[in-house]
């Protein structure tokens, strides 16, 4: 899988059910398979999870594609069952574990605040003590305007580790720190669909970042995210806000006439990316700032004969009843409202 990025490959790490089964204690194994399957589908590469995440499993397959964190004594045993690719433990937890985890690839997580308190350490006693093969930056709040450079490339030249950015989405910054970590060096980025958990950047929005704005090549079919975002919401039985990027239902709802003409001639001026890419479609609406390109074009979607419809007529109506219910007029209403019309003039 991964995504290519100047000829450079990028990892990409997802960490989103930990942080739903923090919050669900019943869960449908199932359908966690199922968001497994789409996860990799979509182009990540490996999927954290930890020691809960793992007991709601109904089955592992291919554990090589797991990176299991380790928090207390009792996830050792783990080890021993299963061949994950990475171990994962905080900085914190540091003098918690030893020899137990002996040959074990690591990855250390540590917050960008503590960064300090590695360099400071002229012996690297973390690292000679542990396999560390990637250390795993998060906390990172805000875009860096200097750029993350020469911080990724102190890291590398002192520690011998790929770096990874887990940036956090507490101030709507994630997505841009992640890409410009990618741009800037970073081997790999941690994540979760919808920005799940506690101010993650929201992982679909980084995918698609990349592979519009940079014109990076993902190793994965973005044309699965609804599926997978139809998973999401039966796991987590949430609603995803109607405008959130990537994921939203109304992202391509449009009504009003120039937008409808607008994206007759060219959507590009609208829209960032074909819906296509993410297996959904454009929708237009038909309400009370609906003209009549936009009147015409749906009725048309709809196989409705006008030619005996007054469409001035038909725009009032469908503002009034637009206005009382407070929403969209739905498809089913405007042909009653068309049926009524004919009827009114003799059409049928």
């Amino acid at each position: 899988m991964s995504v290519i990025l100047d000829k450079s490959k990028k990892i990409i790490i997802d960490r989103t059910l930990p942080e739903i089964i923090k919050k669900i204690k019943n869960i449908d194994g199932y359908e966690v398979l199922k968001f497994i399957k789409l996860l990799k589908k979509i182009g990540v590469d490996f999927i954290e999870i930890d020691q809960k995440t793992l007991l709601s499993l109904v089955e592992i397959q291919n554990s090589s594609q797991y990176i299991y964190r380790v928090e207390n004594q009792s996830d050792l045993k783990f080890l021993y069952k299963y061949e994950f690719k990475y171990v994962v433990f905080d900085y914190s937890l540091v003098n918690e574990f030893s020899e137990k985890l002996l040959g074990r690839k690591i990855i250390l997580e540590i917050s960008i605040d503590d960064l300090d308190e590695l360099f400071l350490d002229e012996n690297k006693t973390i690292f000679n003590r542990f396999n560390i093969k990637i250390l795993r930056i998060k906390d990172i709040k805000n875009c860096n305007f200097d750029g993350w450079s020469e911080l990724i490339k102190d890291i590398k030249c002192r520690f011998f580790v790929d770096v990874d950015f887990c940036p956090s989405d507490i101030y709507s910054m994630g997505t841009a720190i992640a890409i410009e970590a990618c741009i800037d060096g970073v081997e790999s980025i941690t994540a979760t669909i919808n920005g799940k958990g506690d101010s993650f950047a929201p992982l679909e929005e980084i995918i698609l970042g990349l592979k519009v704005i940079k014109n990076a090549t993902v190793i994965g079919n973005t044309t699965s995210i609804d599926d997978l975002k139809k998973c999401y919401k039966a796991i987590t039985k949430e609603k995803i806000y109607s405008m959130k990027a990537i994921l939203g239902e109304d992202i391509f709802k449009y009504e009003s006439g120039i937008h409808v003409d607008g994206i007759e001639k060219n959507p590009t001026n609208y829209e960032p990316y074909n819906p296509i890419e993410i297996g959904t479609n454009r929708k237009m609406y038909i309400g009370k700032h609906s003209g009549k390109k936009a009147v015409m074009v749906r009725l048309n979607e709809l196989h409705v004969k006008s030619n005996n419809i007054n469409i001035n007529t038909l725009l009032d109506e469908i503002r009034d009843k637009s206005i009382e219910l407070r929403r969209n007029i739905y498809d089913e209403e405007l042909i009653v409202m068309c049926n009524h019309l004919l009827k009114k003039s003799g059409g049928i």
